[in-house]
Order: C-alpha cells, then structure tokens, then sequence
C-alpha cells in the first residue's frame, strides 16, 4: 500500500469512491465535480492510497491565508477510507502525510472540517491530538 498524490487518470476510481463517501451517485458523469481544477491549483492537494493498483482511500486538503495568523493555515476538506480498507492504519498514514505537508510548507496550524454525524471521526482526530474547537456554518449560494 502506497500514498502519492492524485493524478488526472485517478479520476475515474477517484470518483468510485467519493460516491461511496457522501452515499450517493453524483460523480459518475464529468463536470459534476472540481477535479481538474483542484488537482491543478498548486493550493489544493490530494492524496490517494493505492493498494495492488486499486485507489483505497483519499485525502484532501488546502492552503491559505487568513488575516488572524501570521504564517498561512492548512484545512482538511475531506478524508474517506473505503470499509474494507479500515482499521488498518491508512487514515494515520494519511494524517501523517498531511501533516508533515503542512510542516514543510510553513503552515501555523492544520484545521479539520468535519460533519457533527461523524462522530467515529471525531474519535479518530481527537485520538491524533486534535482538538474540537467549535461549529463551521454553511449556506448554499
């Protein structure tokens, strides 16, 4: 098992399991999604682990700056083991990789969106030394 990051022919198994992980269909056609342009934007970073040539995981997460730190901030959009991958150690490989990605690239803190149903993530994060610090809020525009 292998973590490297996503390249433009991982679209098709990329999106195999981005279905599985919001539980519904809606990446089977193109253009339902931001692939290409988040692939190509040297702010965004995705990883992927990869197992006997099968995607088995993912990881995303991205770099900006906000006026309140001093240095640029890294947050975890999304991360997604498929269920027969899990309890394996891919999610603290994963997390590890954002991290030491984050620490090269100079960022003050790593923050970490996650859904409030998500409560065996939670456990994960906090057992990796996150720590539950508020809501995030959203609107659709």
């Amino acid at each position: 098992m292998q973590i490297r990051t996503a390249i433009e022919s991982d679209y098709k198994p990329l999106m195999k399991l981005y279905n599985a992980f919001v539980g519904s269909d809606r990446y089977s056609g193109y253009d339902n999604d931001s692939f290409q342009k988040v692939i190509k934007n040297p702010q965004n970073y995705v990883f992927v682990a990869e197992e006997d040539n099968i995607l088995i995981g993912f990881v995303t997460f991205s770099i900006r700056n906000v006026i309140r730190y001093p240095k640029q901030i890294a947050e975890l959009d999304e991360l997604y083991v498929d269920t027969n991958h899990r309890k394996k150690g891919i999610g603290k490989l994963f997390m590890r990789a954002v991290e030491e990605k984050a620490k090269d690239l100079n960022c003050y803190r790593l923050y970490i969106e996650s859904h409030y149903d998500h409560k065996g993530a939670h456990v994960f994060y906090e057992s990796l030394g996150y720590t539950n610090y508020g809501y995030h809020f959203m609107k659709n525009l």
